[in-house]
């Protein structure tokens, strides 16, 4: 059966080194929201603008995914899934189609995801947006951790594929 990884973590979690890992492990087909976000768009945007944005890529990647499941394969989306509501949204689309899908949640502290995301502004590559520590912290008050209660795969601190 055809499977959909949801991967979730703040800025610098190690989402896209993860993602990359879960897509070779499983021959799975990745999307990864700031690497299209960035090719398409360029680096920062207003609020308003990222959010219709990335609703647009959200709903291209998901057709796109549907195509894939119909090929048999799996699919990783990297977008962060930042809000409770869109990890339920994600997950609700997928059992409506009929997919079987998994939260993966990086649980990285803020300090060392801060760390990471500062460090990798000298080698970003187009790939990754560059981040001042003042941004971190505004986008780290919009961050929802997923509850005890949520159902999501706890991914080891470090990023690393069990």
């Amino acid at each position: 059966m055809t499977k959909i990884y949801f991967v979730c973590g703040f800025i610098g979690s190690g989402k896209t080194t993860y993602s990359k890992q879960l897509a070779d492990k499983y021959g799975a087909f990745r999307f990864s929201i700031d690497e299209w976000m960035i090719h398409l768009y360029g680096e920062h945007m207003e609020r308003e603008v990222f959010d219709q944005r990335l609703a647009t890529l959200q709903d291209l990647f998901k057709e796109s995914a549907q195509q894939l499941f119909t090929l048999g394969v799996p699919v990783i989306f990297d977008f962060g899934f930042w809000r409770k509501v869109d990890r339920e949204n994600f997950t609700n689309w997928a059992e409506k189609l009929g997919v079987e899908s998994e939260v993966h949640y990086l649980d990285v502290p803020f300090d060392t995801c801060k760390q990471r995301a500062v460090a990798r502004n000298s080698e970003l590559h187009g790939k990754s947006y560059e981040m001042t520590p003042e941004m971190l912290e505004l986008f780290w008050s919009w961050f929802e951790i997923p509850a005890p209660n949520e159902d999501v795969v706890r991914v080891q601190r470090d990023g690393q594929l069990k």
